[in-house]
């Protein structure tokens, strides 16, 4: 079985870290850079989460991309 976000044994992140990662992007904070350091993770992972690569499973449907 596979596991997905916090339930993996490596993951950074958390459901509400990740869900707050995207309400700043909703909102119009654009600074992927800021984001990535004051959550301890990198740019792409940043990237990888508001264009709905990784964390499917968060995503709200149906408006899964606002970016």
């Amino acid at each position: 079985m596979r596991r997905y976000g916090e339930q993996h044994p490596h993951s950074k992140l958390n459901n509400k870290q990740v869900v707050q990662i995207r309400n700043l992007w909703d909102i119009g904070h654009r600074n992927i850079r800021v984001i990535a350091k004051n959550f301890g993770v990198s740019t792409t992972n940043i990237r990888k989460i508001v264009e709905g690569e990784t964390w499917k499973h968060l995503i709200k449907w149906p408006s899964q991309k606002n970016f």
